[in-house]
């Protein structure tokens, strides 16, 4: 396995706590049950339609720990070895920097993810067409995705403090030629062996 990389400098904060593991896991499923319910009003045209099959994502302790070797690189882009044998892995990245330490904010760091909706065509869902100034977001909303496990760090290179979160999903989104969601009265899609979810009435659980 790879060790911590030089180019990280000084680590003020390695990895997430249960709170920030929590955290990370409500702010998706908010976001994506918002989506379902069809209440983003946002989009290239918008709104965004409802979603009759988004899975509700849970915490996966394999793609966190593959999420966090990877952001203890510190080389700020996507890694090409992060397949699981279970499924291919999608990943979204984010990076901010200061000039001052304050405390990181892992909900604003995934809200910056959601916020490319302003740039998604709502007319590329089924069949999904690429857009890379909307692909977080097409990741974040991807309806068979079920799991997510994510790494962060926080360091310090000379006067500046790097903040960097990288959050692994399975199974993969963003394919080409296929769906984000299938549209449709939320809950009415869920597979086979799962139901709409008794507190995000958007999700498939």
């Amino acid at each position: 396995m790879r060790g911590v990389s030089e180019r990280c400098g000084k680590f003020i904060k390695q990895g997430l706590n249960q709170s920030e593991k929590n955290t990370i896991v409500d702010t998706h499923n908010m976001l994506r049950n918002k989506v379902a319910l069809g209440e983003e009003k946002r989009g290239r045209p918008g709104p965004q339609p409802n979603a009759a099959n988004m899975m509700k994502l849970s915490w996966d302790g394999e793609l966190a720990t593959f999420a966090q070797l990877w952001v203890e690189q510190c080389t700020y882009g996507h890694d090409l070895c992060r397949d699981s044998e279970r499924f291919q892995v999608g990943q979204n990245i984010h990076i901010g920097s200061k000039s001052i330490y304050l405390p990181g904010n892992l909900t604003d760091n995934i809200l910056s993810f959601y916020n490319e909706v302003e740039n998604f065509d709502s007319r590329n869902l089924d069949p999904f067409r690429f857009n890379d100034k909307s692909g977080h977001y097409s990741q974040l909303v991807w309806a068979e995705t079920y799991l997510v496990g994510c790494g962060y760090v926080i360091f310090q290179v000379n006067v500046w403090t790097k903040y960097v979160l990288v959050c692994n999903y399975g199974s993969a989104g963003n394919y080409e030629g296929a769906s984000v969601y299938k549209v449709g009265r939320p809950g009415s899609g869920c597979e086979r062996g799962t139901g709409q979810d008794t507190y995000y009435k958007g999700l498939c659980t």
